[in-house]
């Protein structure tokens, strides 16, 4: 929500939103069992959608959501990381 200073996408905006309201719930019910959600945003990739001008590849998109993956804790599960790991504001 906070990362969004164009407007507009309303149905990709709001299909995103969605996903990441019931990862969120999940991380927080299936805390009990051990298990631990991450919400990543794989940044601008090279991809028919992100386009040729994008940042990173996918392979490195990849490799860094690998990364993120490894750090993820109980006390950081259900958050939405961006790609260099840091974590995007609600």
């Amino acid at each position: 929500m906070a990362d969004n200073g164009s407007g507009g996408s309303y149905l990709y905006r709001s299909s995103k939103a969605a996903l990441n309201a019931v990862m969120k719930s999940a991380a927080i019910d299936l805390a009990p069992r051990g298990v631990k959600v991450a919400i990543l945003h794989p940044g601008w990739v090279k991809t028919d959608m992100g386009g040729p001008n994008a940042e990173i590849t996918v392979a490195e998109s990849v490799s860094r959501m690998r990364e993120i993956l490894a750090t993820l804790t109980p006390g950081n599960s259900g958050s939405f990381f961006d790609v260099d790991g840091s974590i995007i504001p609600w």
